[in-house]
């Protein structure tokens, strides 16, 4: 496993613990406790990928889930399960705000950890609302090449 795949994976952690504790700790918080002796911590280069994750989510959230939820057909962000929205946060994020990773990568490592950590159909459910964001971001992509 990758290191980027792991600090998703550990972003996803620290977001569902963050969620769990009623979402109003700040997430470099809820990671050190994660991380604090006793627990396993993850390695200094996945840490600092998903710190970099973590802080554009924080910065943007209120955008973020506005987004999901608009690209989620018939689906309020509070029904969806944790991890699903988690994941989707995690891959918009990306998708949106880090112009390093592709579209495609995000897309597809949000896939996985869905089909890792979530039920049944959260992979599904992930893939067909990303599918739809990577729709949107395309063609600005392309325009912007031009």
């Amino acid at each position: 496993m990758g290191s980027r795949t792991k600090a998703r994976a550990w972003a996803l952690q620290v977001l569902y613990a963050w969620e769990l504790r009623g979402g109003e700790e700040p997430f470099p918080q809820v990671g050190r406790e994660l991380s604090a002796p006793g627990h396993r911590s993850p390695e200094p280069e996945v840490r600092e990928y998903a710190d970099r994750v973590l802080a554009t989510i924080e910065g943007a959230l209120a955008e973020i889930d506005a987004r999901i939820e608009a690209l989620a057909e018939n689906w309020r962000l509070s029904r969806m399960a944790t991890v699903d929205r988690n994941i989707l946060r995690i891959a918009a994020a990306e998708m949106l705000y880090l112009d390093d990773i592709p579209l495609r990568v995000s897309l597809q490592e949000a896939i996985r950890l869905a089909e890792w950590f979530g039920a049944e159909e959260s992979g599904r459910f992930v893939n067909g609302v990303l599918d739809a964001l990577l729709r949107e971001l395309e063609p600005e992509q392309l325009s912007d090449a031009r």
